[in-house]
């Protein structure tokens, strides 16, 4: 199946739908890669004390 798309300049583009099923899911994983990266990069975060009342 094709997916045909139309910019403002009049110009198609047509892509295969599994290809842009593709692209999404790789655009996707990257940027979840790079906040779980994010996050190793900063470190633990840093445990404060809590006063309990029993």
């Amino acid at each position: 199946m094709k997916v045909t798309r139309t910019n403002a300049k009049g110009e198609t583009r047509q892509l295969l739908l599994k290809e842009y099923f593709l692209n999404a899911f790789l655009i996707a994983t990257l940027k979840k890669m790079g906040e779980e990266a994010g996050k190793i990069a900063r470190g633990p975060e840093k445990l404060v004390p809590v006063r309990v009342k029993a």
